[in-house]
């Protein structure tokens, strides 16, 4: 194919199946994907989590298979985007009494953030941490190196997952024989890849409404300030339709498809009749009501999330996901919440091309993969040996953790915070983290 040396690919480990692309990037800093391959897995991930590590060996193994043989190339590592029910944030704050009056020192923020990774979550691990600010006697500052002081504060946002989440998908890759080039968390890199840096500035909600869970992303002044995922989606009002008249799952998504719509006003004097199995018909106005619940229940859910900064919210709510390609979804949070600042997310930033002989799901949203494309720098495969393409690869040995502890940074710059906004935001990420905590508690049980 002329680029095979500069190909990357990204597995995305999503809450129904795992998705893999293959692509380049080109002179003018855009992608070109060349491959891309969905295998359903509901089986075998629930909610992003592997339950099952053969059979979501096998659908990595095909999704590899598929590359290979498209590419006439070797895959022998790829970046791997993970999410998950328990992928939260959760807020930390390291304070230190310096004996005398001391010059802040690198050394001393190095130490700051190996004090705040060493924080223990039972069985979750820190997969990310964002800097949010420095209180400097009664300054808020955002890199405090430099500065004279006797007393320093340090508040983190830590991205936390349980430890099986990364663990069992480690073991997958091996087993595929496969290397991880880096660990992305998705819902990261697709607000990377989403948002303009004017609406993280202003204040903005990226909702990512999945099959089975639902993703809430919360930025201002350019930093990310929250994040949880909640354990509902579309495929629950596809099994509201299941439960409700006794369709099958496949019968009855497609009509939810065709037909839903995620709030109407009042019902249609002449509704629709629309034909289900065993020569049974439901009519648009019970179809609207039966969706219109669970679409009301997951809209009121995640703005108990995004309602304690609200007023912070000045670019609104972005929707993006596949989910959020019901219609009139924008019209439902509107109307459940109140909050009229609601948009669904506009193209990626980066320009992406796909060959035309690469079959994109109608049905799927690809944003993430593709955002996960973006932000993969290695390449990945290698020319196989003459007369066998899609040789397998023996599998290898990790030669590094998966989840990697990050390197210290500087935060971005920001203003200086109202108190009102600091007790908000703290008992806010306390709430949103024992929320979630309590959901995983009753998943385990």
């Amino acid at each position: 194919m002329g680029s095979e040396q500069n190909v990357i690919v990204a597995l995305e480990f999503g809450s129904s199946a795992i998705a893999g692309v293959a692509g380049f990037r080109k002179e003018d800093g855009s992608l070109k994907v060349v491959d891309m391959v969905i295998e359903k897995t509901a089986e075998s991930i629930q909610r992003g989590v592997i339950y099952n590590i053969d059979t979501t060996t096998t659908a990595v193994n095909n999704i590899v298979a598929h590359i290979n043989s498209k590419l006439g190339t070797r895959v022998r590592r790829a970046y791997v985007g993970v999410s998950g029910q328990s992928l939260h944030t959760v807020g930390n704050v390291i304070s230190r009494k310096l004996e005398a009056k001391l010059k802040i020192t690198d050394e001393l923020m190095d130490n700051f953030m190996d004090s705040n990774l060493a924080t223990d979550y039972p069985d979750s691990e820190i997969l990310h941490v964002i800097p949010q600010e420095y209180i400097v006697g009664h300054h808020s500052v955002s890199n405090p190196v430099g500065i004279q002081a006797e007393e320093v504060e340090a508040r983190y946002v830590n991205v936390v997952a349980r430890r099986l989440l990364n663990e069992n998908i480690a073991i997958c890759m091996q087993k595929a024989g496969l290397e991880i080039a880096d660990t992305f968390i998705s819902p990261l890199v697709l607000a990377d890849s989403l948002l303009s840096e004017s609406e993280k500035r202003s204040g903005c909600a990226l909702v990512d409404f999945g099959a089975a869970t639902t993703t809430v992303s919360i930025y201002t002044n350019n930093t990310l300030r929250f994040l949880t995922v909640i354990p509902l989606g579309g495929s629950n009002i596809t099994a509201d339709l299941v439960t409700a008249k006794q369709m099958y799952a496949e019968e009855a998504e497609g009509i939810k498809r065709k037909y839903g719509v995620a709030y109407v006003a009042s019902e249609t004097d002449n509704p629709v009749r629309i034909q289900i199995n065993n020569n049974r018909i439901i009519d648009e106005n019970e179809l609207q009501n039966i969706i219109g619940a669970r679409q009301e229940e997951i809209v009121m859910n995640v703005w108990e999330q995004i309602r304690p900064m609200e007023a912070k919210l000045l670019a609104g709510i972005v929707i993006t996901g596949g989910a959020s390609q019901m219609k009139d979804l924008a019209e439902a949070i509107k109307h459940f919440t109140g909050f009229d600042r609601v948009k669904a997310a506009k193209s990626l930033i980066t320009s992406v091309e796909v060959a035309r002989d690469v079959l994109t799901p109608q049905d799927t949203n690809i944003d993430t993969l593709m955002a996960l494309l973006m932000h993969g720098r290695e390449c990945c495969v290698s020319p196989v040996n003459e007369g066998s393409p899609t040789e397998a690869l023996e599998p290898v040995q990790e030669s590094e953790p998966v989840s990697r502890k990050p390197e210290p940074r500087a935060p971005e710059p920001q203003g200086k915070p109202k108190d009102s906004r600091k007790k908000a935001m703290s008992s806010w990420l306390s709430k949103g983290g024992k929320w979630l905590n309590d959901i995983v508690k009753e998943e385990e049980e």
